[in-house]
């Protein structure tokens, strides 16, 4: 398959959209969605902050970014598929999440907000090449002590080759592929914000990642959880 372009992503989930919550539900189901959970508590959102979730797809982490920012505060989603975003609109009417904006754009070209506090990526800035470019630039608008919080799959390094194919297979529908092996944004999240948590999942299949913009970034060699 390659690693596929801007178009070549627009494309491929905006043909999922319609059932992409349905073919996460195995992931959900493993407790994918209790380390979001947890991701979104430790980007320490206070009443009223300003969160982006860049590569937002069909919004699942929008209700709890919108309770823990609260009414005054504001939510954007921000992803590529028109499709995805149609879906997480509908979970945005369903919930009645006043606080939450939509945006469709390459989250290469978007420009965070100056009244930002936090960004958040699930399962996404791993299928961006220029994932490196996207956290550099998110840390240059950020404010001192925002943090940034990632989930994602990596490149279980301690699997046997065979069960490394089974889990491409398993996540070729989304675009996955060994292309990405070397895909790594917590390194790069290192270059830009001093790490306050780096954890493995499923046996190196997944990691979740928080740093924090300090006045002198501490740099870290190699980055691996």
């Amino acid at each position: 398959m390659g690693i596929l372009d801007a178009e070549e992503v627009q494309r491929l989930y905006d043909r999922r959209a319609g059932h992409y919550d349905v073919l996460t539900l195995a992931f959900h189901a493993l407790g994918f969605g209790r380390h979001q959970e947890q991701l979104v508590a430790e980007l320490g959102l206070s009443e009223g902050a300003v969160v982006i979730d860049l590569c937002c797809g069909t919004g699942v982490n929008l209700a709890e970014l919108s309770s823990a920012v609260g009414s005054r505060g504001t939510v954007i989603g921000v992803d590529l598929s028109e499709g995805m975003l149609a879906e997480a609109k509908e979970r945005v009417r369903a919930a009645d999440l006043a606080n939450v904006r939509l945006v469709q754009a390459d989250v290469r070209d978007y420009q965070l907000p100056d009244e930002a506090a936090a960004v958040l990526s699930t399962f996404g800035l791993e299928m961006v090449p220029a994932y490196d470019e996207v956290i550099e630039r998110a840390a240059e608008r950020l404010p001192t002590d925002a943090r940034i919080g990632l989930l994602g799959l990596k490149h279980p390094e301690s699997w046997p080759g065979w069960l490394v194919e089974a889990g491409v297979a398993a996540t070729k529908p989304f675009g996955v592929s060994r292309d990405y092996e070397d895909f790594k944004p917590w390194v790069a999240a290192d270059r830009h914000f001093e790490r306050r948590s780096l954890r493995e999942h499923f046996a190196g299949a997944a990691y979740s990642y928080v740093g924090e913009k300090a006045r002198s970034p501490t740099y870290l060699e190699g980055g691996e959880p």
